[in-house]
């Protein structure tokens, strides 16, 4: 497995050998190494297992969108999953994914994921994640949205009563799926990026705000092997860090701004796509509007404040001025027009 020990660190050096001897191993290299101080061995396991649930949630949506959006039968879905493991999207996930749409229980014709209820539960780790983040202020919406469509998914019959309700025919995606597929491999790689960036970011924050001095690098590399999130683009990631260790965000590594510049009006396509088609897509949504308010210079949120201090009193502070401020909205005369 891979393992992520914190504590005490001279402790950690007497057991150090038996860690590395029964850990997974990549290019020769065991897949531990010592976290840090206190906690941070749980807390960086703890986040591994929020990137999980994004990317889980993101491999259900891309099925949604092959079954629902572009109607592609099962032996289609399959193959495109182990085509895509078979390149840059190699990872464990999609590894099992594609397994699955091939299993059949003896006897059986259908597929044994046909017959699996739509309503998924949890252990509660991505909920966790999604608590301390907050407490953190640091956004993690994918994993957020993961936690929240696993609730969602569990009210079975007010999504039948729904379906019912508004039942619209709508068009597909693409009448040739294969027109799609590109692009939607593209935008998966896209979806992938950022997750880990959220994922990666709480754990840049963490170490600030816990003392936990966290090699990121490290963390990345032993995530490569024996864990569920390992991936072929973890490389990408322990390189990155690797050559700047202080970087607050993966999106300013200059061979991620690539990967992204080259994936991102693909993401653009596919959600466009499946917003006209009705397939249900929140986690690429919130991928997507990730990168796009990450990369806003200027945003609305001076609106919010200032509705903020108009019924609160809350203050707000000016561009260009120190201090903190606060105004007598009210007292504002108002402009009205007589119709």
């Amino acid at each position: 497995p891979s393992m992520m020990p914190g504590g005490d660190k001279e402790a950690y050096q007497h057991v150090k050998d038996i860690f590395d001897a029964i850990s997974a191993k990549v290019d020769g290299q065991p897949c531990v190494t010592y976290i840090g101080p206190g906690a941070s061995g749980h807390f960086v396991k703890m986040v591994h297992n929020g990137i999980e649930y994004g990317l889980m949630q993101l491999i259900a949506e891309t099925y949604g969108i092959m079954q629902k959006g572009l109607k592609m039968d099962d032996a289609s879905i399959q193959k495109t999953f182990a085509k895509w493991n078979d390149g840059r999207l190699k990872s464990y996930l999609l590894d099992i994914t594609k397994d699955i749409f091939a299993f059949k229980e003896d006897g059986k014709d259908m597929l044994l994921v046909n017959d699996i209820k739509d309503e998924a539960r949890a252990k509660g780790t991505g909920k966790w994640t999604s608590q301390v983040a907050m407490d953190l202020e640091l956004p993690v919406p994918t994993i957020d949205t993961a936690v929240s469509m696993r609730d969602l998914s569990k009210y079975k019959s007010l999504r039948i009563k729904l379906s019912e309700i508004y039942d619209e025919q709508l068009p597909l995606m693409a009448e040739n799926s294969e027109e799609l597929l590109d692009q939607l491999e593209q935008a998966f790689y896209f979806n992938t990026i950022i997750t880990y960036t959220q994922g990666m970011h709480l754990l840049y924050k963490a170490s600030k705000d816990y003392k936990y001095d966290l090699n990121l690098a490290a963390i990345a590399s032993i995530w490569r092997g024996g864990c569920i999130i390992r991936s072929e683009f973890l490389n990408v990631i322990a390189k990155a860090y690797d050559q700047n260790p202080g970087m607050e965000l993966l999106l300013l590594d200059e061979t991620v701004q690539g990967l992204v510049k080259e994936t991102e009006s693909s993401i653009r396509t596919i959600v466009a796509a499946a917003i006209k088609s009705g397939v249900s897509i929140p986690a690429y949504g919130s991928c997507l509007n990730y990168f796009e308010t990450f990369r806003t210079k200027n945003l609305p949120s001076n609106l919010i404040q200032a509705q903020r201090d108009y019924f609160g009193a809350h203050t707000y502070e000016l561009i260009g001025k120190e201090g903190v401020f606060h105004t007598e909205w009210q007292a504002i005369p108002s402009h009205k027009t007589n119709n």
